[in-house]
């Protein structure tokens, strides 16, 4: 049996059809039985969606502070 961990790992490609098909099944039937990751699939498939429709570029401040915390948190 898949364990949660293996699940999210695989997430991205499962829902990108990029798996082969005996992991794909495995997903499948852990999620029949994983109500938490169900409703972690769905959430992962709504951010997606959201940020899909996201605009291309920034705008400039949020850019400007986007920066300054990686600056910050990478020094």
């Amino acid at each position: 049996m898949m364990t949660c961990r293996e699940c999210a790992e695989l997430l991205l490609e499962y829902l990108s059809g990029e798996l082969e098909a005996e992991l794909s099944e495995r997903i499948k039937l852990h999620l029949e039985f994983c109500p938490p990751c169900v409703t972690y699939v769905e959430t992962y498939q709504t951010t997606i969606r959201i940020t899909r429709q996201l605009p291309a570029e920034l705008p400039p401040e949020v850019e400007e502070r986007l920066r300054a915390v990686l600056k910050e948190h990478l020094q």
